[in-house]
């Protein structure tokens, strides 16, 4: 009887909820008659994007997952961050898991790029956090935060190609809790998460942190990547 109250006042505050509220197209807008991210019209006009591979040292390689090229709808999600959308970085981590191959792929665990405090001060949130939290959810694999933001850098679109590997460097290293527990994150497969990639310069400085772990594989996934 219990359980029959509870189910019936949580169809009504959804009911209400979406009368009040009703679900619309992250990217045109468009009021929808379900829970779906974007309308028809914009899903069908994302481009999936091939799979990669990314070089990180002599030894390790990275498989790279990506929705699609820098365009929109995508990249509209992408820029939300500016106004502090946590709820389109997490439909990102949706579509991600929806639209490429990484439902296939095998990983232990899911490891979103760190901010600088500062930037995350800003924002409010770390988007490519909430990307790996709906990755979890649809996976059952944790996530970690096996690195941690030890350098304020400049960002990174506004460098030259050249300059953003320098601008990178030391800018990344393993967190306390991959420093501590470095047994149990050693040999594993881990799957890296960000929202974008452009030179790859960010993924290639964060991955070479965790081969201190000697990971037995390396997968990167992002909204976006650049061509």
């Amino acid at each position: 009887m219990l359980k029959n109250i509870t189910q019936l006042a949580l169809s009504s505050y959804n009911f209400i909820k979406d009368l009040i509220f009703p679900p619309f197209c992250l990217y045109c807008k468009e009021f929808l008659d379900n829970k779906n991210i974007f309308c028809t019209s914009c899903y069908n006009s994302i481009t999936p994007i091939v799979t990669m591979t990314v070089d990180v040292t002599k030894k390790y390689k990275m498989k790279l997952f990506a929705i699609s090229d820098y365009k929109d709808p995508i990249r509209a999600l992408i820029l939300s961050k500016g106004s502090s959308d946590i709820v389109a970085a997490r439909k990102l981590g949706e579509l991600l898991w929806e639209l490429t191959y990484l439902k296939s792929a095998d990983f232990d665990y899911i490891v979103p790029i760190e901010l600088h405090w500062r930037r995350y001060a800003s924002r409010g949130f770390n988007q490519a956090f909430e990307m790996a939290k709906s990755i979890s959810k649809k996976s059952g694999k944790p996530v970690v935060n096996l690195l941690q933001r030890t350098k304020s850098t400049q960002r990174q679109s506004e460098l030259l190609p050249a300059q953003r590997a320098v601008n990178l460097s030391g800018a990344f290293e393993l967190s306390d809790i991959g420093v501590q527990n470095i047994k149990k994150y050693k040999y594993k497969k881990i799957l890296l998460v960000d929202d974008l990639m452009t030179t790859g310069a960010t993924l290639k400085s964060a991955a070479k942190v965790l081969t201190k772990l000697q990971p037995k594989e390396l997968i990167v996934a992002v909204a976006c990547r650049v061509i």
